[in-house]
């Protein structure tokens, strides 16, 4: 959106590529997504993390628009809930 010019190379791809988890421990992980992303498929999240807390919201976007109501649920997950 700033129109600053970005070049996107092999060598992010390979850090990126590192950072994948191989074994999914579903307990570990809370899924938030919203179906209106623009970049990512969210169906290709809710298939990768099964069994894991899922919260699939409809609409909204890549920037999790619907973020401020999650705060809840988020410090929940953590253990620092209410």
């Amino acid at each position: 959106y700033t129109g600053e010019t970005w070049e996107l190379t092999r060598e992010h791809l390979a850090e990126w590529a590192s950072l994948r988890v191989a074994r999914i421990t579903p307990s570990r992980y809370l899924l938030l997504v919203e179906t209106g992303d623009e970049v990512l498929d969210y169906r290709r999240a809710v298939e990768r993390y099964a069994g894991a807390k899922q919260v699939v919201i409809e609409g909204g976007d890549h920037t999790l628009k619907s973020f401020p109501e999650q705060i809840p649920l988020l410090l929940e997950f953590a253990g620092l809930g209410a």
